[in-house]
């Protein structure tokens, strides 16, 4: 269960993420803020992962289609954020995720995830429905950010699964995860040529970023690449599925958004699914 509770505080992690990224000075660009987080984070992986970076050539297929979904993940999170909230955006990511998941699976020829998995993918699929049922106009309203954030959401479960299957042939898993986010940092980096960095002059731009790289990723995905040695992909993209719930709470907290008693019902339903997809990963252990 050690591996499935890092998985946990990574999910934890990412839920701070929109907040963070709202509380960056007025102005903040998304698309930069999401580039900028990509190369420094990418950057600190590669440090902690030394020497062991030279598995790249083994493994350069699944770390390419990875790199490419990091980038896509990354810049249509972000854009989503901005566009429909902070609540919102993750939600509408984090719920695509494990229907992505679960199709690559069963692309891949990978067993089917355990009872269990589905009876919690059912609680966490009404709680979602609540979450978004509960939520502002914005959602309505901005079709470019729910677009962004489908986006979002299935690239997260490939870039997942290609870290998985790196991993699962031999690739240390921190270097994996050192090359799919510096490698989806490099890919986006064009957009630093055409969009605004100037609040990164300011001492809180400096603050947020330092957050979004260091915390939320690089030490994130260490844990997140940990887990993957052991635990299945539709586990793992599961058990961040409390990201939502997180972040849904934060954003009532520091954000003044609103939660019906509808939507509270909902992040209940995400967290109280969250042991039995930890039971469910007794029987989708990498064999």
């Amino acid at each position: 269960m050690i591996p499935v509770l890092a998985v946990l505080g990574v999910a934890v992690l990412f839920g701070t993420t929109g907040t963070a990224l709202a509380k960056a000075p007025v102005g903040t660009d998304s698309l930069a803020a999401g580039t900028v987080r990509l190369l420094v984070g990418g950057a600190a992986l590669c440090l902690i992962a030394g020497r062991r970076m030279s598995m790249w050539r083994e493994h350069r297929a699944a770390l390419a289609v990875g790199a490419v979904g990091v980038a896509v993940y990354q810049l249509g999170f972000f854009d989503a954020t901005q566009r429909t909230g902070v609540a919102m955006a993750t939600v509408i990511t984090i719920a695509v995720s494990p229907l992505a998941s679960r199709a690559i699976g069963a692309v891949r020829r990978r067993p089917a995830p355990a009872p269990l998995w589905y009876l919690a993918a059912v609680m966490i699929g009404i709680g979602l429905v609540l979450l978004v049922g509960s939520g502002t106009d914005r959602l309505e309203t901005d079709t470019a950010g729910i677009v962004a954030a489908i986006l979002a959401g299935a690239s997260y479960a490939l870039y997942t699964e290609a870290g998985s299957a790196a991993i699962g042939a031999g690739a240390d898993s921190t270097s994996t995860m050192a090359l799919l986010f510096f490698g989806g940092g490099l890919l986006a980096s064009p957009l630093l040529f055409v969009r605004d960095l100037g609040w990164l002059a300011e001492g809180r731009g400096v603050l947020v970023m330092a957050w979004l790289a260091l915390v939320t990723l690089t030490i994130a995905y260490v844990a997140f690449g940990w887990g993957l040695r052991t635990l299945a992909p539709t586990t793992v993209v599961m058990l961040t599925l409390l990201e939502p719930a997180v972040a849904a709470v934060l954003a009532v907290t520091f954000l003044d958004e609103r939660l019906s008693g509808v939507g509270w019902i909902g992040a209940a339903l995400v967290l109280a699914a969250m042991p039995l997809v930890a039971l469910s990963a007794r029987t989708t252990v990498r064999s």
